[in-house]
C-alpha cells in the first residue's frame, strides 16, 4: 500500500514555487508533454539558489491523483513498476547549486513499447535533504518541492468530459453578481484542459458580463471529478448600482449560460437562471415620476 504525502505538499503547485527554508525556486512547476510507444522524451527544469552558500538538492519521483473536486494534488510515495515514475531517469539525483546561481537540471522518460494510450502522471521532487531522511521526518517534508509532470501517449486517446452540474449562488437579489460553480467528471483516458465563458444575459437577451469559466487553466484528470468556481463580485454605491442596472437593463430574469470546449472537438453548453429585482433604479424612477408630478401641478397651478 502507498503511503500518502501530508496535503502541505499542496503549496507545491504554484507557477514559481520557493522551497520553504531555503532560498530557491523551481522553474517550471509543470510540464506537459507527449510521446508515442518506445520514445524516449528529453526536458529540464531549473533550479535557482538565491541564498548566499551553496545548496545541494536532492532529487526523487512521486506518484499524484488529484483529491476529489478540488483539482489539489495529493503525493504517494511510488510502488508501482509500470508507471511514469518507472520511466524517469536522472544523470545524477544530487544537484550542487552554487551561491546565487542556477543550475538547469536535464531528465529522460523511457516510454514502454507495450503500454495503453492516455494518461500518465508524476512529479518530480526538490529537497533539501535525501530522499530516507524526508521519507522519515515529517518536519522535513516542508522543505520538499514537486514538478508536476502530465504525459500523454499518444493512439488510442479518448476526450470525454460529462457536465454534471451548473448552479449559481446570488449573494444579492439587486445585482446579478454571484458565485457560479460548474463540476465535470472526466470520463476519458486523457487529461482535458476545458476553456469556455459563463455569458450573463438579461432578460432582453442583452449581454450583462461575460466571465472566464475556468481562467486558472485547471485540468481534468481520467476517472475524476472537478469542481470549477467562478466568482462575479464588484462593490458598487447606491448611484453605480442605479447606472449598471439602467445601462444594462437589469431586471426580471438573468440567464447564465456555461460554454466550453475541450480537446480536439469537445463542446459542453448549459444555462440557468435567477432573478433581479433592481430596487434602486425602481426608486429612483419613481422618485422621478413624483418629482415631476409636483413640478406639473406646481407649474398648472401657477399658470391660473
Amino acid at each position: 500500500m502507498s503511503t500518502r504525502i501530508p496535503t502541505i505538499i499542496c503549496a507545491l503547485t504554484l507557477l514559481l514555487s520557493p522551497l520553504i527554508g531555503r532560498a530557491a525556486a523551481i522553474s517550471p512547476s509543470t510540464f506537459e508533454l507527449s510521446s508515442v510507444r518506445g520514445q524516449e522524451v528529453e526536458a529540464s527544469f531549473a533550479i535557482l539558489n538565491t541564498s548566499a552558500s551553496e545548496q545541494v538538492y536532492f532529487l526523487d519521483l512521486l506518484e499524484f491523483t488529484p483529491t476529489e473536486e478540488t483539482g489539489t494534488p495529493q503525493f504517494a510515495q511510488k510502488d508501482s513498476e509500470d508507471g511514469l515514475t518507472s520511466w524517469i531517469h536522472f544523470p545524477i539525483e544530487e544537484i550542487p547549486v552554487p551561491a546565487q546561481s542556477r543550475v538547469d537540471v536535464p531528465f529522460n522518460i523511457l516510454v514502454p513499447d507495450d503500454v495503453p494510450s492516455g494518461g500518465y502522471y508524476a512529479s518530480i521532487t526538490v529537497s533539501t535533504a535525501p530522499t530516507d531522511v524526508v521519507a522519515t521526518n515529517g518536519a522535513i517534508i516542508e522543505a520538499r518541492t514537486a514538478i508536476l509532470l502530465f504525459l500523454t501517449i499518444e493512439g488510442e486517446t479518448v476526450e470525454s468530459l460529462q457536465l454534471l452540474d451548473f448552479t449559481g449562488d446570488q449573494n444579492q437579489t439587486t445585482l446579478p453578481y454571484g458565485t457560479f460553480t460548474f463540476r465535470l467528471q472526466n470520463q476519458g483516458n486523457v487529461h482535458v484542459t476545458p476553456s469556455g465563458v459563463i455569458r450573463l444575459r438579461g432578460m432582453f437577451g442583452n449581454t450583462i458580463a461575460t466571465l472566464d469559466a475556468n481562467s486558472a487553466e485547471g485540468r481534468v484528470l481520467p476517472a475524476s471529478t472537478r469542481a470549477f468556481t467562478v466568482e462575479y463580485q464588484e462593490e458598487a454605491s447606491f448611484m453605480e448600482a442605479v447606472g449598471f442596472q439602467l445601462s444594462h437593463l437589469i431586471m426580471g430574469p438573468v440567464t447564465a449560460e456555461l460554454t466550453l470546449s475541450y480537446g480536439m472537438e469537445g463542446a459542453i453548453a448549459t444555462q440557468t437562471a435567477f432573478w433581479v429585482f433592481p430596487w434602486q433604479l425602481i426608486s429612483v424612477l419613481v422618485g422621478g415620476v413624483l418629482l415631476l408630478a409636483v413640478m406639473f401641478k406646481w407649474l398648472q397651478k401657477a399658470s391660473k
